[in-house]
């Protein structure tokens, strides 16, 4: 039998160690490759998470100055929040897309909308070299990443709650000038400033109401996102658009419904025609009762011997007539029905309502409430039926008209004492309460209401807002009120008031403002168009 070389079997001792040697070698480079590939890879995702938190930051940045009609600056905003985020902006490349842009506005991932439901959708697009170690020695120096995020500026709708009471004219240059019924018709069409009136404070009121306005409708109306309503107030019972409490942005007769507007033409338009109430005739009786127009005064105005306007004043027109009354109830004068206008600001969010919009509603008024809308049993033209809405019994012939003097005290519907300070509270409640929320995690004051979570800020304005006149704490009766509306529009409970710490009813606190004088109001509107835009969910 052949015998096998022992060569064979074993090869040379040396040829095994070279053999060997080159295995080690190769396992070697290999294991360099893999660990020069893992940390290139592992750098790789590190700067791929970088780059989305800082594109997600950037999106968000953008989108805060979209939603403030900046423009200009959202790829300033963007970068500043990339390199906040870890990311250096000299690095990397951004594109930021909006749905103003034709190229993109029918990209289903921005998901634009349509023409009746526009939104602010803002996407933002990056991409960065990350530099290789390990691949650069293989001809590969970098590889290009790329992220991308979308953010939705909250599109808002506003409610402006405008004062059209007989006192939004104390401001007037003369004594003439603060009858309405002469200040709202000079300059009728606006030749000198574009705003037909004289009637002062009232015309700076407009101005300021008008630049918010504009503020908030800045696009043209097939473009716009934001809507506006604008409601006013006055007394709670005259079909008079400009004497009672009303809708004014349009009125959709096929739903049965108040509109929402978009065009800033036309929302300007309203504003600037508004005027201040003046009343209708007031009535009294003949000889045989029936009720007759007290055509000697006219309309409800009062002037003493001089021709010098004093108010509203239908009891002038009573007076010397067969019709005699023991008591003189003066609630039909009352001009300042402020929880009216909350109730009809809360119903717009009823109305073609946009759950994904910030709701905010804005009040101004320069007084106290001292008036509501109608009770069932109420008829204005009947005196027998007076007091008109929620004014107690002993409060509708002295200062202040239908009001317990007493600001402290909440009283609910059915109470003799419910006043019109109660009144505004409730539709306070009804406009800012949480909706949805389990009755055990709502609010003492929020309970067994479901309100429409709106943010609600207020304006006082003139000195009448801080009268406390016989108010049992000395407190002021139409401040009290205003902050205790801004609380509720605050967080949607009146308890966390952000001013409570302020005693100073004049200083601006959460989101109450006072203002002594008309042409302090722009700068009012400015304030609160800046926090709603700053603002992101409601």
């Amino acid at each position: 039998m052949k015998k096998k070389s022992i060569s064979r079997i074993f090869p040379p001792e040396g040829h095994s160690r070279g053999q060997a040697l080159i295995l080690i070698a190769v396992a070697f480079v290999v294991l360099l490759a893999f660990v020069g590939l893992t940390v290139d890879v592992g750098h790789l995702f590190i700067r791929m998470g970088h780059l989305q938190r800082a594109t997600d930051a950037a999106v968000l940045a953008a989108a805060a100055q979209f939603r403030e009609g900046r423009y200009d600056e959202m790829e300033a905003a963007a970068k500043q929040a990339a390199k906040l985020n870890g990311v250096d902006p000299d690095e990397f490349s951004l594109i930021i897309e909006t749905c103003q842009n034709p190229d993109v506005a029918d990209d289903p991932e921005l998901n634009c909308g349509d023409a009746t439901r526009k939104r602010k959708m803002v996407r933002v697009r990056s991409e960065l070299a990350v530099p290789m170690s390990f691949l650069s020695l293989v001809g590969v120096p970098d590889i290009m990443v790329s992220s991308k995020a979308v953010a939705e500026a909250a599109s808002v709708d506003v409610v402006l709650v405008i004062d059209i009471s007989e006192s939004m004219t104390w401001e007037a240059a003369s004594n003439e000038l603060k009858d309405p019924s002469v200040c709202n018709n000079l300059d009728p069409y606006g030749y000198e400033d574009g705003y037909p009136g004289e009637c002062q404070p009232f015309e700076e009121v407009k101005k300021a109401a008008a630049l918010f306005v504009a503020q908030i409708l800045d696009k043209d109306p097939e473009e716009e996102e934001d809507r506006i309503a604008i409601v006013t107030f006055a007394n709670g019972w005259d079909n008079n658009p400009n004497a009672g409490t009303h809708y004014r942005t349009g009125w959709d007769y096929d739903k049965g419904e108040p509109m929402w507007t978009s065009d800033r033409g036309y929302a300007l338009d309203v504003v600037r025609n508004l005027k201040v109430i003046e009343p209708g005739p007031c009535f009294t009786k003949d000889a045989h009762g029936n009720l007759i127009e007290a055509t000697p005064y006219g309309p409800c105005r009062d002037y003493d011997e001089d021709d010098n306007y004093l108010g509203l004043n239908c009891i002038s027109c009573w007076m010397g007539t067969p019709y005699d009354y023991d008591d003189d109830d003066l609630s039909p004068l009352a001009t300042t029905n402020i929880g009216g206008g909350l109730i009809k600001a809360g119903n717009m969010f009823k109305y073609n309502s946009r759950e994904d919009s910030l709701w905010v509603v804005v009040l101004l008024t320069d007084g106290m409430a001292n008036a509501t809308d109608l009770t069932p049993e109420d008829d204005i033209t009947d005196p027998s039926t007076y007091p008109i809405g929620a004014c107690p019994q002993h409060t509708w012939d002295d200062f202040p008209l239908c009001q317990d003097k007493n600001v402290t005290t909440v009283h609910q519907k059915g109470h003799p004492n419910f006043d019109a300070d109660d009144y505004a509270r409730m539709a306070a409640l009804f406009v800012g309460c949480q909706p949805n929320l389990p009755e055990d995690q709502k609010p003492d004051a929020c309970k067994d209401m479901e309100g429409q979570g709106a943010v609600i800020f207020t304006i006082g304005l003139g000195e009448a807002v801080l009268n406390s006149s016989g108010e049992v704490g000395g407190r002021p009766y139409g401040a009290s009120l205003l902050r205790y509306i801004a609380a509720v529009g605050y967080d949607g409970d009146p308890s966390s008031d952000p001013c409570q710490s302020e005693p100073n009813y004049s200083k601006d606190c959460g989101n109450y403002y006072y203002r002594q004088e008309g042409h302090q109001l722009s700068q009012v509107f400015e304030d609160i168009a800046s926090r709603i835009f700053t603002r992101i969910t409601h």
